[in-house]
């Protein structure tokens, strides 16, 4: 495994625009942030605007974007939401991962995959979606948040982050794994870890109150200090708006920018905006009906790319 020093965060990403979001009554199970009250037809073209709208801003912003339109056969509710079935790695794997929902596996495109072939340093592709046949998930980096640069993969255990598939990529990748428990303000067992913590190039947003254990406290916050990496803490309120469901992103024009939603940014305190801003270039994206219909917040729509452009 390539012992090179890695970046944190892609300087472009690719996106799914949606043919048929709508809620998902299957990943409801275990999503808690989806509101099937605001579930409606019209919150569809409500959704594609939305989703035009953040690429628009993106590209704005000098974030590079590479947009696919999603298929309308067969209907795929979460297609939006590309990052939980694929990621790609700077030391040039592409990797595929087990979902726990039968209509979340549709997303798999094998075209998206022959795209980064034809156009990055792709050396290999890990295909972990056989552990669906076992039981087994791991959805991608909504389950996994990595901080490439110490090579750890943080997670929390839940019934969509296995640890033996986790280890699995581990191993196949050169990282090691900190694995936690944590639940929302309810006690629910949060879905997926990057839902209340996201890792940037030098800091951490993370909602420490998530955390079950002291232990696992102690041991991420032995990590986080480790890397170098300071920390931003939020509430489990500001994690109900998806303030923590934020992801950095290196620009054409070089700077550092956090894509966050103008919810999860709205939710957040005069303090905690200035820490971010002395560091990085805020980008908002208004993706409301997405958030609350879909569960997922504008981290989940972006699937960084870190392979070289050949």
């Amino acid at each position: 495994m390539s012992t090179t020093s890695l970046s944190q965060s892609p300087s472009e990403v690719f996106m799914v625009r949606p043919g048929n979001f709508m809620f998902n009554t299957e990943t409801a199970v275990t999503n808690h942030y989806q509101d099937m009250a605001r579930s409606n037809m019209e919150w569809q073209e409500v959704a594609r605007q939305e989703f035009d709208r953040a690429v628009d801003t993106l590209r704005e912003n000098k974030v590079k974007v590479t947009v696919f339109q999603d298929t309308e056969d067969p209907v795929k509710p979460d297609a939006i939401f590309p990052n939980n079935w694929i990621s790609c790695h700077q030391t040039g794997e592409v990797v595929l991962y087990p979902m726990a929902t039968p209509n979340r596996r549709l997303e798999r495109r094998m075209d998206v995959v022959q795209w980064l072939k034809d156009n990055f340093s792709v050396t290999r592709v890990v295909d972990l979606s056989p552990y669906e046949d076992k039981g087994s998930y791991l959805e991608g980096t909504g389950s996994i948040v990595f901080d490439h640069t110490a090579r750890v993969a943080y997670a929390c255990s839940s019934v969509r982050t296995d640890v033996k598939v986790l280890d699995r990529l581990c191993a196949e990748i050169g990282y090691t794994r900190l694995v936690v428990e944590a639940a929302d303000s309810q006690g629910r067992p949060i879905y997926h870890t990057n839902v209340f913590m996201s890792i940037a190039t030098d800091f951490v947003v993370i909602c420490m109150d998530a955390v079950q254990k002291e232990e696992d406290k102690k041991r991420m916050e032995d990590s986080f200090k480790q890397s170098g990496k300071s920390v931003i803490t939020v509430t489990q309120q500001q994690v109900d708006s998806l303030a923590a469901n934020c992801f950095e992103v290196v620009g054409q024009d070089g700077r550092r920018k956090l894509i966050i939603s103008t919810r999860g940014w709205g939710s957040l305190t005069e303090g905690q905006r200035e820490a971010l801003t002395a560091r990085v270039d805020i980008v908002q994206c208004k993706v409301d009906t997405i958030e609350v219909v879909g569960g997922g917040g504008i981290r989940c729509m972006l699937a960084p790319v870190f392979s070289i452009r050949n």
